[in-house]
């Protein structure tokens, strides 16, 4: 209903300037009067208002339905790797567990490197951002490995068995890998 309402809003505010602008290059003494003025420029400002509100209710109605959409992508892949981690455990394995943040100003980890002993690998995960974040492991071969949910402003952990070999960690939400949200954890 909003984007409606924004595009409806939206064109009539087009075709309004493009009338005015028409009106004004054909008629010498245009707007005419002063009443005629003030009306003119309240029937814009109440225009630009709607187009802007329904705009900005849009784009929330969007970002809601990413993050749902996203929700549900992490807990399908929170099931998933449930039921995969048994047969990837090593009998002998050591268990890490790593601290990695998401920088509360910018769409960045506050690391690029991570290491840590073959075995069980916990990544502790804090977001003190307003933005979304997750944390995603893939294997050597480009292979999801496993995600954390995604949250925002609050903790997490993904845990998995992991053994040797050069990963890359990275954000899943939208487009914050291609961005730069992502990194390299060793596990010797």
């Amino acid at each position: 209903m909003n984007d409606t309402l924004f595009y409806v809003f939206g064109i009539t505010l087009v075709a309004s300037a493009l009338g005015v602008a028409f009106l004004g290059l054909r008629i010498e003494d245009f707007p005419g009067t002063r009443l005629v003025l003030a009306g003119v420029i309240a029937y814009f400002a109440c225009l630009v208002a709607a187009t802007t509100t329904f705009a900005v209710l849009n784009a929330a109605d969007e970002q809601h339905k990413r993050e749902a959409s996203q929700a549900e992508a992490t807990t399908a892949a929170s099931t998933s790797t449930t039921t995969t981690t048994p047969a990837t455990t090593t009998a002998a394995g050591a268990a890490s567990t790593l601290k990695l943040a998401a920088d509360p100003s910018t769409i960045a980890y506050d690391t690029k490197l991570l290491s840590a002993k073959a075995g069980n690998v916990t990544i502790d995960f804090d977001n003190p951002s307003p933005l979304t974040h997750d944390v995603c492991i893939e294997d050597p071969s480009g292979g999801e490995v496993g995600c954390s949910d995604t949250i925002m402003q609050s903790s997490t952990s993904l845990s998995e068995d992991l053994k040797p070999g050069k990963y890359t960690f990275y954000c899943s939400v939208d487009s914050h890998r291609q961005t730069g949200m992502e990194g390299t954890l060793t596990v010797k």
